[in-house]
C-alpha cells in the first residue's frame, strides 16, 4: 500500500467507523487530500442538456465541502457493495458512476476497503476535463484494477454493455428539489439498465409538498468553503407538510405522469396561512438502508419555495407541475 493508498484508507477509515460529530474534519481531510492532485484545465464550465445542467468540474469538485452529503453517501455506497457482493456472490460487480466529476469522491476513496478481483468499475462524466483529472487520480492511486473503464458521455442517454449484468448505479447530479440538474433524466435512463436485484444510489428521493414561512427555515449555505446550517435559531420553524408529491426510485418515478413532467391535484388555497404564508418543496433522499438525507441536511436538501400565498389573494385553489425539459424547473397554476 503506498504512502497515498494509506492516507486515503485512513480518512475513509475514520469516517466510517468513527463518531459523525467528525464527519466535517474527516470530510475537509478528504478535500486536503484530492488537493494534492492537479486539475485538468477545464474550457467547459457548465453543460447545457437536453434535460438539465452539468456542473462545471470545479463546482463538481467543490461538492465534497457538503459534508453530510458527501459522508452520507459513502456511508451508504460502502453498504451497498457490501450488500451487492451478499446478493451476487459469483459474480464479478459491474458499478457504473455517473457523474463522477473530477474525484468520483462517492466510491474512489472506498476502494482501498475492497479487493480489486471481482469489482469492475466505470467512471462516466460529460465534461471532458473531469475524465481525464480522474484518470490521472487513478494512475497515481495504482486502482487501475478496480476501474475499467472511464468514458465521457451523457448520462441521459448513456448505454452500458450489453453483454455485462450492470449490478450498482451510482448517481448525485442533483440540486435541491430536483431543479437545474438532470437526476431525474439520468435515473430514468440508467435505473431500467439494471439486473434485476441490483441497486441504485441513491434508492430514494421524496419530494413533498408544504407550507412554511421560508425565510425563517433553516438552510444549508456556504461559508469559506465549508458548509454550515443558517438560521440555526429558527430550527423549529412551523412546517404544515400536505403530502408527498412524488417519488424517484429504481423501479419506478411514483405519481410521474409521464417521461417528462408531474403535474399535481388542485389544492385549496388555505384559509388562514399567516405562520406558514410560503408554498414549499421539501426534499428527503434514502441514500442506502438506514442512510439518509433530511430537510435541510444538503444543499440538495435544502427547501424550495415556489411562491407566497400572498401572491394568490383572490384565488381558490392551485396546482403545481414540475418538469425536466430543458432545465428541471417547477411552475404554478392558479384558479
Amino acid at each position: 500500500m503506498t504512502k497515498r493508498v494509506k492516507k486515503i484508507y485512513n480518512i475513509t477509515q475514520k469516517l466510517l467507523f468513527s463518531s459523525k460529530k467528525k464527519d466535517a474534519e474527516s470530510i475537509l481531510d478528504l478535500y486536503n487530500f484530492y488537493t494534492c492532485f492537479p486539475l485538468k484545465e477545464d474550457n467547459q464550465g457548465d453543460i447545457s442538456l437536453k434535460n438539465g445542467i452539468a456542473i462545471s468540474k470545479k463546482n463538481a469538485a467543490d461538492c465534497i465541502h457538503d459534508y453530510k452529503r458527501t459522508a452520507s453517501f459513502l456511508r451508504g455506497v460502502y453498504n451497498a457493495i457490501i450488500e451487492c457482493k451478499k446478493k451476487f456472490p459469483n459474480e464479478e460487480l459491474n458499478i457504473l458512476y455517473a457523474g463522477c466529476g473530477p474525484y468520483a469522491p462517492l466510491l474512489l476513496p472506498l476502494l482501498s476497503l475492497f479487493e480489486p478481483d471481482n469489482i469492475n468499475i466505470t467512471l462516466l462524466d460529460i465534461n471532458q476535463a473531469s475524465i481525464d483529472s480522474i484518470k490521472q487520480i487513478v494512475i497515481e492511486l495504482g486502482y487501475e484494477t478496480y476501474i475499467s473503464n472511464c468514458i465521457v458521455a451523457d448520462a441521459t442517454q448513456y448505454q452500458y454493455r450489453k453483454n455485462e449484468s450492470l449490478h450498482m448505479i451510482i448517481t448525485e447530479t442533483m440540486f435541491h428539489a430536483l431543479t437545474k440538474e438532470p437526476q431525474v433524466a439520468i435515473t430514468q435512463n440508467l435505473a431500467p439498465q439494471l439486473i434485476e436485484g441490483g441497486i441504485l444510489i441513491p434508492e430514494e428521493i421524496s419530494i413533498t409538498l408544504g407550507y412554511s414561512f421560508f425565510s425563517k427555515e433553516p438552510f444549508l449555505n456556504q461559508y469559506n468553503n465549508t458548509y454550515h446550517v443558517a438560521n440555526l435559531i429558527n430550527q423549529n420553524a412551523k412546517r404544515k407538510f400536505v403530502e408527498t408529491l412524488f417519488s424517484l426510485t429504481k423501479s419506478k418515478n411514483k405519481g410521474v405522469v409521464d417521461s417528462y413532467y408531474f403535474e399535481s391535484k388542485w389544492y385549496p388555497i388555505p384559509e388562514n396561512y399567516e405562520e406558514t404564508p410560503d408554498i414549499c418543496i421539501y426534499t428527503y433522499i434514502k441514500v442506502f438502508d438506514v442512510f439518509q438525507l433530511q430537510y435541510e441536511d444538503s444543499l440538495i436538501t435544502n427547501p424550495y419555495c415556489l411562491t407566497s400565498l400572498y401572491n394568490l389573494q383572490n384565488k381558490s385553489k392551485f396546482k403545481i407541475k414540475y418538469s425536466i425539459e430543458n432545465i428541471p424547473n417547477w411552475e404554478i397554476t392558479v384558479s
